[in-house]
């Protein structure tokens, strides 16, 4: 069963983006899984936690939050202050 058929004609399923593990996300960007994932704990890259009351989080990522955060980091004039960290 298709995500179209489950929630009906109202939402086609091309708006549907589907979630990446840390190896693609950090692929994505050009940096290290590791980097990546303390960079997530620290808030300055949007990812998403499974399971958020876990003492050790395995996290999600959308491709297009991760471009929209390298876009605003391009926007950014030197010394600027990074965007708030998302809670």
């Amino acid at each position: 069963m298709t995500a179209s058929q489950i929630l009906g004609a109202a939402v086609p399923a091309a708006t549907f983006e589907h979630f990446v593990d840390g190896d693609t996300a950090a692929t994505f960007l050009g940096i290290t899984r590791r980097t990546l994932l303390q960079k997530v704990r620290d808030g300055k890259i949007p990812g998403h936690a499974l399971d958020p009351s876990a003492g050790k989080k395995d996290w999600r990522f959308l491709l297009s939050e991760l471009h929209a955060y390298m876009l605003s980091c391009d926007q950014r004039p030197p010394g600027a202050r990074k965007p708030p960290r998302r809670v």
